[in-house]
């Protein structure tokens, strides 16, 4: 029992581990990304003067590209079935046992899922075979999130100068409306967890439909109160960014409104 304990810790390490190269290869090759670090910024500069992405040849190398959609911050994200993706969490804080990881998530999903309800996407959350890597004999047990998979194309990332810029619409009307009951749902969840949703304008969490204008909050994981997540990473200026929007989305409502 010993050693399979150990030999699942490891597992779930290494998969930890390509989890977390292949999302910083995406955020070293991307040009409007600031790591904080004037040093690390030159070396991103290198990377991104490569004549081949990295990360393209990580999500090869590693991942059934049948299955995978994405490789984000907190989740690797796959196709589950008829029209929804489950997301895979591998970057769990320290050695926190999977059971209890599962109980933090199931914990945080819940309380922006229903402070946000019509907002945020239904999020089941569960433990599955994580079934996505290449040559696995043994897929390790993982904490997934699962929900409807949205059209990228047709749900855009909203971009409120956009917004703004567009002569008034059903679809602006819309819009605006769902801007005001999220941001309601982010004083009820303030109020009552002390939880900041990742809406940072370049997660491209939050989409706006261009058929009718609807707001969706895409990735429900929140942010604690000292910029911290619960994948126990610290992404330079989250909280604040993720503060500012706020800001700027209630001066859109309540221009809108007046």
């Amino acid at each position: 029992m010993r050693v399979l304990c150990y030999n699942l810790l490891v597992r779930r390490s290494i998969a930890k581990h390509i989890h977390e190269s292949t999302n910083i290869a995406y955020w070293m090759e991307n040009p409007n990304w600031d790591s904080g670090s004037a040093a690390f910024n030159l070396i991103c500069r290198a990377f991104r003067a490569l004549p081949f992405s990295v990360h393209d040849a990580q999500k090869r190398i590693f991942f059934d590209s049948e299955r995978l959609i994405a490789v984000n911050g907190e989740t690797i994200v796959a196709k589950s079935g008829l029209g929804k993706v489950d997301k895979f969490m591998f970057r769990y804080p320290g050695k926190m046992p999977l059971e209890t990881f599962k109980e933090h998530v199931a914990h945080e999903v819940g309380a922006v899922t229903s402070c946000l309800a019509g907002i945020a996407l239904p999020t089941e959350v569960s433990i599955k075979p994580a079934d996505i890597f290449k040559h696995v004999r043994h897929p390790i047990p993982t904490v997934v999130q699962t929900q409807q998979r949205l059209d990228l194309d047709i749900h855009k990332a909203l971009d409120l100068n956009e917004v703004e810029a567009e002569a008034t619409s059903p679809l602006r009307d819309r819009t605006a409306r769902d801007l005001e009951r999220m941001l309601q749902g982010i004083d009820t969840l303030a109020a009552g967890y002390e939880f900041v949703p990742d809406i940072a304008h370049n997660s491209g969490n939050l989409r706006r439909s261009t058929l009718d204008g609807e707001v969706t909050l895409m990735d429900v994981m929140p942010i604690h109160p000292d910029g911290d997540r619960l994948i126990a990473d610290h992404p330079p200026g989250l909280l604040e960014h993720a503060t500012e929007n706020i800001h700027n989305y209630q001066a859109f409502v309540g221009q809108y409104g007046s």
